[in-house]
């Protein structure tokens, strides 16, 4: 415990001797900062076999189905967070460590308590590094398994974003797929995208390998 605290006292101070020299003038004039113009936080690579046993380890399936994974049966009770199957090809890799070590920040809104926060335990003060990194790298490796070529879901449009191809949609539960939530999906074709509008409530259906809108039925608002 001892060499823990004393390894987390010398990170903060690193951090803290870091903000406080910002920025190093090379010349009179010409500041350079000490992170790249257009620096993100990025994972180093992860091993999800040893992310699966951490998984186990801090008993995560109590709260979260993983289909395809033989866990323990799920504590209906308990489960309070999302089936995880289905967020490996939704999420970049970062976005599980931060669902991790602060799930405030991006649980949904039907996961969270009356006070507004997420009802995940914290797992700071047990999970070394190496652990959060392997936990990382096997939930982003998550694939559905046994998902129809098809599913057909209904929602409404959020939002059309030409310039990515997307059509954003609030939809609710699409059954052995994806749970309800507001999602971003490729339209294909891409003539999709002229022929909704934000505010449309739609029934749609996607491609499960490529996660893309092939078909759109317009609904009565």
């Amino acid at each position: 415990m001892a060499v823990k605290t004393f390894a987390i006292v010398c990170s903060l101070g690193f951090l803290i001797s870091g903000a406080h020299f910002g920025t190093i003038s090379v010349q009179a004039g010409e500041p350079e900062m000490h992170h790249p113009k257009g620096w993100t936080f990025t994972m180093p690579k992860g091993d999800p076999v040893k992310g699966r046993a951490v998984f186990d380890k801090f008993s995560c399936y109590s709260c979260h189905e993983v289909r395809g994974e033989k866990f323990p049966p799920l504590d209906k009770g308990q489960a309070v967070g999302p089936e995880l199957s289905q967020m490996g090809p939704m999420h970049p890799l970062e976005y599980f460590t931060e669902s991790t070590i602060n799930p405030d920040a991006v649980g949904a809104k039907k996961y969270r308590a009356p006070d507004g926060k997420s009802k995940m335990p914290n797992f700071n003060a047990d999970m070394t590094v190496q652990e959060l990194i392997d936990l990382s790298a096997y939930q982003s490796s998550l694939r559905p398994k046994g998902v129809a070529k098809s599913v057909t879901g209904e929602g409404k449009v959020v939002a059309v974003v030409p310039e990515s191809q997307e059509i954003i949609v609030e939809h609710g539960d699409i059954k052995g797929f994806m749970d309800a939530m507001t999602m971003g999906f490729k339209a294909n074709p891409t003539s999709l995208l002229k022929t909704v509008k934000a505010g449309d409530k739609i029934r749609f259906t996607i491609d499960t390998d490529k996660r893309a809108i092939t078909k759109i039925e317009k609904l009565k608002n």
